[in-house]
């Protein structure tokens, strides 16, 4: 009865909020996604969602074993789990799970072929490719070259609208890597004010990630992606978001009806209506399996080709998605112990130890910015202290009469060797060597002898080079605002001093400079972001002491009405005494 209402709940949870109702009629090759560590949580400031999530990650845990006890003799589908880093602990380690429907995966395979030799070699033969997907203990997006179009079709969206779509993707994702000057930088879709699908990347939402790797934690940026550019016949990289999101096709309602199949449809390939069509006849199918009273009989039948050993007579499950599961005490314990270990601050575990220990309301106020951390308050300070130096050093380039000034307070250049006749004007490819430098004189980039656009470059770059003749050199001193402001993988408002030569000039280019728009840098020096960057990093521990009491509590309740011995029951009950021995 225990597997049956684990493997019952499995996949009714995934037939509902996941796709695997797709996959197992046919309708899609594959539906994946991550499941937290369960010392990860909280991850949101709505408590009931954090509730649901943990149980999901419990849940998966438990069904995994249960499959390989009772489907993994098919070849028809595949249940592959990945573990996206080592703990020791499953409950510790993230885990990105894939159910893979194999005839429908080496069918879409084979239809794009050529595409997926592109990518990923020209000797590989579909079979090569599933056996990969399939049996690579890998996550999908490496076996796949972190192409986005391949990960589209293996999802089940269509060549099409995987090739649209995985472009705007790619172009959202690498708004979070490193930059490259003295290109403009990664992060150009943040700082930009425009409206566009992407508008959502938003300093405040996702400049926390590059706050924190200049604070020292660089866990989002260990992946060296390549720059972000626009395709060519594209002003900048809003013009092109702007160009897809009007071929954008709207999804059906009925697709984002429970059970959802979501994903971006786009005009100007086939016609996307019979993958609306068909996708709603599954959709039916997987309703009327979800009301079924044999609901996981009839799935695992499908599964295996042959009636379930699983199988309980006139069986009916009531219980409404998603229950609590049981957790042992010594997984509590090692849990507890990791997220108390999460806070570095001694204030700050002894915090989490007080509301887990002694639960009360005042501590389920969520923290403002829940994704505050010690490196970015860090990395907030750094960019401040960097931008007084900036202030500092364009006061004194003002006050310089052999400085040559552009823009005052934000942009000047000085000449060091004269060039000859051939100047730069409209033109805008340019062979040109270079050596970036910090305040400090540390060399952050360097390239002797190159081509660049300018129209892809920093404005600050771009304008500084405007009136220079072959064989000049100059130095450029570029104000932060006109270089990569806050959110960079460079130290946070960092003003540039570049030494460069243009060494060449292509005559038959056309110069479309990038627009001159400063960065705002405003919010660094605000205090009320500082303060509620502090405020929220005073109340997460508060919060997530709660929200572990609240799970453990209802657990607990679980572990009550199961067989348990006294000593058991009593070990169990007394786990808020063991977390405060081993840690206070």
């Amino acid at each position: 009865m225990q597997d049956y209402t684990i493997l019952d709940q499995f996949f009714k949870v995934t037939f509902l909020s996941e796709e695997y109702g797709y996959v197992l009629e046919g309708s899609k090759p594959i539906s994946i996604r991550n499941f937290l560590s369960l010392d990860s949580f909280p991850i949101s400031k709505d408590l009931k969602y954090n509730e649901m999530e943990f149980n999901k990650a419990i849940l998966v845990r438990q069904a995994i074993p249960l499959w390989n006890k009772f489907c993994a003799q098919q070849k028809n589908f595949v249940l592959k789990v990945v573990a996206l880093n080592d703990q020791g602990s499953s409950f510790l380690t993230p885990l990105e799970i894939a159910f893979i429907n194999i005839p429908k995966l080496q069918q879409v395979i084979e239809q794009n072929i050529d595409l997926f030799r592109y990518i990923l070699g020209s000797t590989n033969t579909a079979q090569d490719i599933v056996n990969s997907i399939t049996s690579l203990n890998q996550p999908l997006i490496d076996i796949l070259n972190h192409d986005l179009t391949l990960v589209g079709i293996v999802l089940g969206f269509g060549s099409h609208n995987s090739i649209i779509g995985g472009r705007q993707e790619s172009i959202c994702a690498l708004s979070i890597s490193k930059d490259h000057p003295p290109f403009a930088p990664q992060s150009y879709l943040m700082q930009d004010k425009g409206e566009h699908s992407l508008d959502f990347l938003t300093p405040e939402r996702y400049g926390a990630y590059y706050l924190e790797l200049a604070g020292g934690n660089d866990v989002n940026f260990r992946v060296d992606q390549p720059r972000l550019k626009p395709q060519s016949r594209f002003l900048n990289l809003v013009d092109e978001v702007r160009n897809i999101d009007q071929l954008e096709e709207s999804i059906p309602e009925f697709l984002w009806q429970e059970p959802k199949f979501v994903f971006g449809a786009f005009k100007g390939g086939p016609s996307n209506q019979p993958l609306f069509n068909q996708l709603h006849e599954t959709q039916k199918k997987v309703r009327t399996l979800l009301e079924n009273s044999h609901f996981l009989e009839v799935v695992l039948e499908k599964i295996n080709k042959e009636p379930p050993v699983v199988r309980i007579k006139n069986a009916v499950l009531n219980s409404e998605p998603l229950k609590s599961f049981i957790l042992p005490q010594d997984a509590w314990l090692e849990i507890l112990h990791c997220v108390a270990n999460r806070f570095n601050d001694k204030e700050m575990k002894l915090a989490f130890i007080k509301a887990f220990n002694h639960p009360n309301d005042s501590y389920l106020r969520p923290p403002v910015m829940m994704g505050a951390s010690k490196a970015v308050l860090e990395g907030l300070k750094n960019a401040r202290c960097n931008l007084i130096k900036a202030d500092l050093l364009f006061d004194k380039l003002s006050q310089d009469n052999s400085i040559n000034q552009i823009i005052p307070k934000q942009l000047y250049f000085k000449t060091i060797i004269q060039g000859n006749e051939k100047s730069l004007g409209k033109e805008s490819r340019v062979r040109i060597g270079y050596v970036i430098e910090n305040i400090e004189g540390n060399i952050l980039f360097a390239n002797y002898d190159c081509w660049l656009d300018l129209s892809e470059t920093i404005p600050g770059f771009a304008l500084g080079l405007q009136g220079m003749h072959v064989q000049e050199k100059r130095i450029l001193y570029i104000y932060p605002t006109l270089a990569y402001g806050a959110l960079t993988t460079l130290p946070p408002c960092s003003a540039l001093t570049i030494k460069v030569q243009l060494l060449d000039i292509d005559s038959q280019s056309s110069a479309t400079l990038p627009p001159l728009m400063p960065l705002d840098l405003s919010w660094v020096q605000d205090p009320a972001y500082y303060r509620t960057l502090e405020e929220s990093l005073m109340q997460q521990p508060y919060f997530s002491g709660m929200f572990y009491r609240n799970m453990w509590n209802k657990i607990k309740t679980l572990n009550s009405s199961v067989s348990m011995d006294d000593s058991q029951k009593e070990a169990f009950e007394h786990i808020p005494s063991f977390i405060c021995e081993g840690l206070e």
